[in-house]
């Protein structure tokens, strides 16, 4: 059986059936202020998958094993893009149906340039004896985007030295996005056991080219 058939998150053939099936079905109503939590200091966690989509995309990349070690310049991460998978159009619709109003509201963003987001979308794996952390660093990106996919590994979450603020939400299929450049220079915590599996977005308006 081929990739395509095997998984039915590649089967976008029905969005609305797509949607019900790996989105949180709270994320879709739009009632933005009763489902993020404000961590402070402009980062912010809310609901965004299920578990299958989670579980999902965890297995087929592993199955699919393109990983990549050094695509990253300065801060290389073990990684592999989206597009490899199969899944970047995928995954640019939610951020582009879920995400932009959201991130609007959020920020009272205007103008046209929010009316289309731009992202580059890698799933990254963490291990204790290969790669267990991320160096401190700035994102090249307006808006960034991490969500937690897995919950069996110790340790972890991104940290934000400046606010002394760490994210490490408890439930899986969870998103937290800040600001991208400048202000929120932040790392990855070491894991010290298991497997730790997150998706980054680094997001940009429409004007901008990744």
């Amino acid at each position: 059986m081929d990739i395509q058939n095997k998984y039915e998150i590649l089967d976008t053939s029905d969005w609305s059936v797509w949607k019900n099936k790996y989105l949180d079905p709270i994320i879709q109503n739009g009632e933005w202020d009763l489902i993020i939590d404000h961590l402070g200091d402009e980062v912010y966690e809310f609901p965004l998958f299920t578990k299958k989509f989670c579980n999902e995309i965890i297995e087929m990349t592993e199955e699919l094993n393109n990983w990549t070690y050094a695509r990253h310049k300065y801060y290389p991460t073990t990684d592999v893009l989206l597009q490899d998978i199969g899944m970047n159009d995928i995954y640019n619709k939610v951020i582009n149906e879920i995400i932009r109003p959201m991130v609007i509201h959020i920020w009272t963003l205007q103008g046209k340039n929010w009316d289309k987001l731009n992202s580059e979308n890698f799933l990254a794996r963490y291990l204790p004896d290969a790669q267990s952390h991320l160096s401190l660093h700035h994102d090249h990106s307006h808006l960034s985007l991490v969500v937690k996919l897995n919950d069996e590994f110790e340790g972890g979450g991104t940290y934000f030295p400046k606010y002394n603020l760490l994210s490490n939400p408890k439930r899986i299929g969870t998103g937290t996005i800040h600001p991208g450049q400048i202000t929120h220079r932040h790392g990855a915590r070491p894991i010290y056991s298991g497997k730790r599996y997150i998706i980054v977005s680094f997001i940009k308006q429409n004007s901008y080219n990744i």
